[in-house]
């Protein structure tokens, strides 16, 4: 099988298997316990919250391990509740569907025809009451990459935290959150080969983040629950992979998604890059398809050995028509014709060509 969804899910590196293991055999003790075995265990947490803390130039007490992308960006949404959120209308669902349960008030702010939400669109939007300004770092359909350290200027000045969903661009682009003035940042360890269930929200001091969670006071008392130490551990080496191979990898993933715009290009000369005009991550390509139902296209790619999607891998069992390309302009009929290539570690410039040439074989035997 050709696997081009990384944009989904990435294979766990065997070095962070290997580190996971490792850590349940040696460090399975309880890191609230008081005796000195489970000294170990408060090292791994110790240690990977500094890590990550300096990816993200941030300080280690700024950074509470959670679930994931999707636990954070709840927990931080929290913040507008009984108020207002300026929100990008083409966010993940866990920030647009927090948004609707907390009870606040949303502005969803429109990406122009290439996927960008301008500071300027925000700045519109803000009105007395807004407690929070949402836009992510890169969309996790689209690829594009946001303009968030003039969104977050705009919201340093006006005094309203801005929380940036990065869960699809860290680990492939650099993320430092004084120089882009976030307030609040989520990440997820299965976007980098690390394991599923990890991830951590970046939270600035003096940022009024409440517990989501109850119980014994775990993370500064804002994430309780035990804390899955071998996960953490996974995350923090897979970070430490990640930002040592970001330069080359970045360069070697644009190369690869050329190739396939090229090939592809060549063969269908109807296929449209969504975003093109605008910056995308190196490895994420977003093509519309005119008359090719995408649903019917998976379902053949993957007979044929080429695992795509269509958009966010949370509603890829859903009819609906994609948020993202729809807030981009697109006609429903349109955004059901749009496929997501994303590569990855293992990717080649065969695996491309091989797509490209599949996806163009099944166009021309779907395509109405």
């Amino acid at each position: 099988m050709i696997y081009l969804d990384h944009a989904a899910t990435t294979p766990p590196d065997e070095r962070v298997i290997e580190a996971m293991s490792a850590c349940l055999r040696g460090a399975w003790q309880n890191p609230g316990a008081a005796y000195s075995a489970a000294g170990e265990a408060r090292r791994v947490l110790r240690r990977a919250r500094q890590t990550l803390a300096d990816m993200l130039n941030a300080e280690a007490q700024e950074i509470l391990f959670t679930s994931g992308g999707t636990e954070g960006n709840n927990q931080a949404l929290a913040l507008a509740r009984g108020g207002h959120a300026v929100i990008g209308a083409a966010e993940h669902a866990s920030v647009l569907n927090a948004a609707k349960r907390i009870g606040c008030a949303v502005t969803l702010v429109p990406p122009d025809p290439s996927g960008v939400v301008s500071a300027e669109s925000v700045g519109r939007a803000l009105r007395p009451d807004t407690r929070l300004i949402c836009v992510q770092l890169a969309n996790n359909e689209t690829g594009v990459v946001q303009p968030v350290r003039e969104i977050g200027a705009l919201a340093r000045a006006a005094r309203v935290p801005f929380l940036c969903d990065a869960v699809q661009a860290f680990g492939r682009v650099p993320v430092d959150v004084k120089a882009m003035n976030i307030d609040l940042l989520t990440i997820s360890a299965h976007k980098f080969y690390g394991p599923r269930g990890a991830g951590c929200l970046y939270a600035r001091q003096g940022v009024p983040v409440a517990p989501l969670i109850d119980g014994g006071g775990q993370e500064f008392g804002l994430r309780s629950g035990t804390e899955n130490v071998a996960a953490v551990e996974g995350m923090r080496v897979a970070a430490e992979l990640a930002a040592a191979d970001m330069p080359a990898e970045a360069e070697r993933e644009r190369a690869l998604t050329g190739h396939f715009i090229k090939r592809l290009s060549a063969l269908v000369p109807a296929a449209r890059i969504l975003g093109a005009d605008a910056p995308r991550l190196p490895g994420l390509v977003a093509v519309l398809m005119p008359g090719l139902s995408s649903e019917q296209a998976i379902a053949d790619l993957d007979l044929m050995g080429v695992q795509v999607s269509g958009g966010a891998a949370c509603a890829a069992r859903s009819r609906d028509v994609s948020h993202v390309y729809r807030a981009m302009g697109l006609s429903d009929a349109d955004a059901r014709c749009v496929l997501r290539i994303s590569v990855g570690r293992g990717t080649t410039a065969d695996d491309l060509t091989t797509a490209a040439e599949a996806v163009a074989e099944v166009y021309r035997r779907r395509a109405i």
